[in-house]
């Protein structure tokens, strides 16, 4: 299937708004287009657009074309802008797995489009040989997240490959969590996307690089996708402070890897912690920033920890997931307080 045809048909005619600032770049220029004020704040100014700066800095990080790049306010904005710019409410459908992230759902339903959920298989990965039994030819989009939230494991891209072989439709991967996985670039989707434009894989700032307060989700696809959703995405939704942050903390390689490496080694820590405590009845191995644990007494302990000012996520979603916690790695020191919490309600 073309891309075009996978594009909804008022999109394909659509004139999206643009403003005379994309047509100026560099210094010494009076800007009187935009009904500003001239007076000079800091940010009496709208932000670049299309966050060209922001984009060559992620760009050199991820060793992409910037032409690939779309910036959006979280990836949320951007999972929103890929089902409002491909699925026709009450005809296409997109499918997602269960559990996983929640917001491809819920993003499915405001735009009207029909989610057929899948049931993950035993060992949290999607039933691969049943798969295509829910695709049909209104089908539009694949949801695929990698590592899985909220179970942590990483589903082998092989099996990903394969689907994109098969699937005419978008196969969405999202690696908000890559950054966690030991050799997350070779693991990552982007190195389908030479012989799969229909591929889109969604990164984020939020984890690894501490930017979650900025909300700047990255989106990698295809460039005649992004002129697309380029037409649809609001034309300042990047502010200029979060793009100002984002660049500067681009550009600290050397701490980012620092802290990634430090929070592997205490999600490891926590892990062989918890197998020994009697509370857990099963602790699930995980390659991203946080665990996942099954505790008979789960909704007392949350209690606990809330009344002790640690506050974690319930995640009791059937019939896969049943009476379980998820914990995000802390610091070192969160961590030591987290442990000696759970030792003192055990005892």
């Amino acid at each position: 299937m073309e891309i075009e045809q996978l594009i909804r048909d008022n999109i394909r005619v659509l004139k999206g708004y643009s403003c005379a600032r994309e047509e100026f770049t560099g210094q010494g220029v009076t800007f009187l287009d935009a009904n500003e004020s001239p007076y000079d704040t800091g940010y009496n100014r709208y932000p670049d657009p299309y966050q060209r700066e922001l984009k060559e800095a992620v760009a050199r990080v991820k060793g992409v074309d910037p032409r690939r790049l779309i910036l959006g306010n979280g990836s949320d904005e951007l999972i929103d802008l890929l089902i409002r710019s491909t699925c026709e409410p009450g005809r296409d459908n997109l499918i997602v797995f269960s559990p996983s992230y929640s917001m491809y759902e819920v993003c499915g339903h405001v735009n009207g489009a029909e989610v057929r959920v899948i049931d993950l298989g035993d060992h949290f990965e999607p039933p691969w040989e049943t798969l295509f039994d829910r695709v049909d030819e209104r089908t539009r989009l694949l949801f695929f997240c990698t590592p899985n939230n909220p179970t942590g494991n990483r589903w082998p891209l092989e099996r990903i490959r394969e689907v994109a072989e098969r699937f005419t439709g978008w196969v969405v991967v999202d690696e908000a969590y890559m950054d966690f996985v030991t050799g997350g670039e070779a693991a990552s989707a982007i190195s389908l996307q030479a012989r799969f434009p229909r591929v889109v894989v969604l990164q984020t700032l939020s984890k690894a690089w501490g930017l979650a307060g900025l909300r700047v989700g990255i989106g990698i696809a295809c460039p005649e996708l992004i002129a697309y959703l380029n037409r649809v995405k609001p034309p300042y939704n990047i502010n200029t402070p979060a793009q100002r942050a984002a660049i500067e903390a681009l550009a600290d390689t050397a701490t980012f890897r620092e802290r990634v490496a430090t929070i592997v080694r205490e999600r490891e820590r926590l892990y062989r912690a918890f197998l020994e405590m009697a509370c857990f009845e099963r602790v699930y191995p995980s390659e991203a920033n946080f665990l996942l644990a099954r505790c008979p007494a789960y909704g007392e302990l949350y209690d606990y920890l809330v009344r002790h000012g640690v506050v974690i996520r319930v995640r009791h979603i059937p019939p896969l997931l049943e009476r379980c916690l998820r914990f995000s790695v802390g610091t070192p020191a969160e961590n030591d307080r987290l442990m000696e919490l759970l030792l003192h309600w055990q005892r």
